[in-house]
């Protein structure tokens, strides 16, 4: 018999997850950068791997985004609802 750990599963799209949601306002911190940045966006969609696909207001510069987004996500500890 084979077994599957949750980690293995793909990520699906969820409502909601840790407070973020889809059209969202968020900032993400590149803490990284010296001194750490803060990039604005929306959030498109949230994924039950504790990513989300978000929408930035301007195009990140290229280190920015190597650092933040993996394979078109980016990891919810990384940002923080806009106020």
């Amino acid at each position: 018999m084979l077994t599957v750990s949750a980690a293995s599963q793909p990520a699906v799209k969820v409502s909601e997850l840790n407070g973020f949601r889809e059209k969202q306002r968020i900032v993400a911190q590149d803490v990284q950068a010296s001194p750490p940045q803060f990039h604005a966006g929306t959030i498109v969609s949230v994924w039950s791997d504790r990513t989300a696909t978000v929408q930035w207001d301007y195009d990140l510069p290229f280190a920015v985004e190597r650092r933040l987004v993996r394979s078109g996500h980016v990891e919810l500890h990384n940002l923080t609802r806009h106020s």
